[in-house]
């Protein structure tokens, strides 16, 4: 009795037999030879031109069945707008030359040969960007079946330019196409139809940074100069969803945290030298920062990235808050004897004081008698002798500062929150 190992295939099982001779009946019986085969190529491509469409009256359309997988994307370039993706494009049409009868050759019912034995329709890829080239490689295989239908599925390593959107960088969402369209080939000798509602996405391999969003196909017509008709371009679109985890990390936590960094300078005491410097390093820091977003984007003008427009206000409310800083440490340094004084302008006709103080127009002093500006000048200077003989350090001036400190530190951290709410907003609402 023969032994035998049972085996596990894709959909049945099936037993190898170690009896060469059981083996050998099995295989004799119904089976295709190697003569069967060439007698077939021989008889189906005997006069076979490639150049022709397989269809007996030229004068009728090939219908081509079209399909797109894709299978993975390499990345997506926001600088120069390019997506670099591999697919498998499967295209089925009826080649009327290449059929037979299965039964007058064996039984059998399908062949395979090199892609360049047979007639292809000349799809290219429109929106490549790195070259212009069929799918599909020579040495890549056809099925051609006994009715004459025959699958060609080549696969496709192409850069497409796609269409970036940066206004909500780095909660994106774009959307790219792949247009396939005739060389030459017009629609009324070349039927397009697509299997499918959208793209294939069954062999898709996870990318890193983007999901997968929904995906759409139609047809547009390109009108052509050399024919009455037009070409048939097959549009398949995709919209890739950016993951924004990354991004939290690496962008929207230190774009958001320096702004709160600039109103810690008005809790700097002036005496310690520092307050300044802080305030112009929040603001250094915040230039840098810029630019390292501004790099990893397209220059682009049509549509500006709200996270910029954010980093750019927010530098401003910076500059504004270094500019107060500088104004505080001036006041702070004042001298305690120093009185702000109101400009007189003598060539003005009159100069009200108050309700009974008026000046002569010809003489241009004072209608009141010397007595009292004698005994005025007399009281400020006795009171300006009496604080410098007191000798305190904390005089108005130091307190006016202080007291600044503590309205701008208020003020300007009030500012940096509400733009950052107001810009969370439009994120999630445009």
């Amino acid at each position: 009795m023969a032994q035998h190992r049972r085996y596990m295939n894709c959909g049945r099982d099936f037993r190898v037999k170690y009896s060469f001779d059981i083996f050998q009946q099995e295989t004799e019986v119904g089976a295709v030879t190697l003569e069967d085969v060439k007698q077939l190529k021989e008889e189906i491509f005997n006069g076979y031109d490639v150049y022709i469409r397989p269809v007996h009256n030229q004068s009728e359309a090939v219908t081509v069945d079209m399909r797109f997988a894709l299978i993975t994307i390499a990345y997506l370039d926001l600088k120069i707008q390019k997506l670099k993706w591999y697919g498998v494009l499967s295209l089925r049409w009826y080649d009327r030359i290449l059929s037979w009868n299965a039964s007058e050759h064996g039984g059998l019912d399908f062949i395979t040969v090199p892609q360049t034995h047979i007639w292809r329709p000349d799809y290219i890829v429109d929106n490549a960007v790195s070259h212009t080239i069929g799918p599909g490689a020579q040495d890549t295989l056809v099925h051609i079946e006994s009715s004459g239908l025959v699958t060609w599925e080549p696969g496709i390593v192409s850069e497409t330019s796609c269409k970036i959107d940066i206004r909500k960088y780095p909660f994106d969402s774009q959307t790219c196409s792949f247009i396939f369209i005739p060389w030459m080939t017009t629609s009324r000798f070349l039927n397009t139809t697509s299997r499918l509602n959208g793209i294939d996405m069954t062999t898709f391999l996870p990318h890193g940074e983007f999901t997968i969003g929904e995906s759409t196909v139609h047809c547009k017509h390109i009108h052509v100069e050399f024919a009455e008709d037009a070409l048939v371009a097959i549009s398949y679109s995709l919209v890739l969803n950016r993951r924004p985890a990354f991004y939290w990390m690496v962008m929207v936590l230190p774009v958001t945290s320096f702004p709160l960094l600039g109103p810690v300078s008005f809790l700097v005491p002036v005496e310690s030298g520092e307050k300044i410097t802080l305030s112009i390093t929040v603001v250094l820091s915040y230039l840098v920062f810029i630019g390292s977003i501004s790099d990893a984007m397209p220059k682009l003008s049509d549509t500006v990235s709200l996270i910029v427009m954010y980093a750019s206000l927010q530098t401003i409310v910076s500059m504004l808050i270094v500019v107060a800083n500088g104004i505080i440490i001036c006041i702070h340094k004042l001298a305690p004897d120093f009185e702000v004084t109101v400009p007189m302008f003598k060539d003005s006709r009159t100069i009200n004081l108050s309700r009974e103080d008026t000046y002569d127009l010809q003489t241009g002093e004072s209608c009141r008698n010397h007595s009292s500006k004698l005994e005025l000048s007399s009281t400020s200077k006795n009171i300006k002798e009496q604080s410098e003989n007191n000798g305190l350090r904390n005089d108005k001036w130091i307190l006016l500062a202080r007291r600044l400190d503590k309205i701008c530190f208020v003020c300007f951290t009030f500012l940096a929150i509400l733009v950052s709410v107001l810009f969370f907003i439009l994120f999630t609402c445009c």
